[in-house]
């Protein structure tokens, strides 16, 4: 495990489906912290090109982690009580989607940060207090950390647009300016 003052970095699948149809994953390894994925989000990713990405990045510079095993099965069910999410026992380890496994480690962790698009995953993170990132976050640090030039990202942006992540226009022409503002 990390050390205390490392920020853990749970990804959710939308954020690295929507970056694995940029070919972009690698900017996720570029963030600042522990990037992990919980075993129920690894499991949703199934399609390519996103799942030959997750095999390449699993214990190079990403960790598969039980939410279970890590959070406690208590903390996941509080978790999926945010969530409005029923769990179901099953050899008495309950089987859940990859929302409930983010929220219930993004609450137990040190320095979690929450990289999700998922708007009602968002909503109870910021309920509960946790930080959070989504997709255009990580173009945004790329840019800030210089693994990205800005025309780079908004390149990115429009190609996030296109491969279904729906941005409107105002977000798009907000994410801009951010990334602007990264690039000074």
């Amino acid at each position: 495990m990390s050390d205390a003052g490392t920020k853990r970095l749970f990804v959710d699948a939308s954020v690295f489906i929507t970056l694995a149809a940029l070919d972009r994953v690698e900017l996720l390894r570029e963030l600042d912290g522990e990037v992990v994925a919980p075993r129920a989000v690894a499991d949703e990713i199934v399609d390519e090109p996103a799942a030959s990405h997750l095999d390449a990045a699993t214990g190079e510079w990403l960790r598969i982690a039980d939410a279970v095993d890590v959070a406690g099965p208590e903390n996941v069910r509080h978790a999926a009580s945010h969530l409005d999410v029923e769990l179901s026992d099953s050899d008495d380890a309950p089987e859940f989607e990859g929302d409930v496994a983010l929220l219930a480690l993004g609450t137990t962790a040190e320095n979690p940060v929450v990289v999700t698009d998922d708007k009602p995953l968002r909503n109870a993170c910021k309920a509960l207090g946790v930080a959070l990132s989504g997709s255009i976050g990580v173009i945004i640090a790329a840019v800030e950390r210089g693994a990205l030039d800005s025309a780079a990202a908004k390149d990115a942006l429009v190609a996030m647009d296109e491969v279904g992540a729906r941005l409107s226009a105002r977000l798009l022409r907000r994410a801009e300016r951010r990334i602007d503002d990264a690039a000074e």
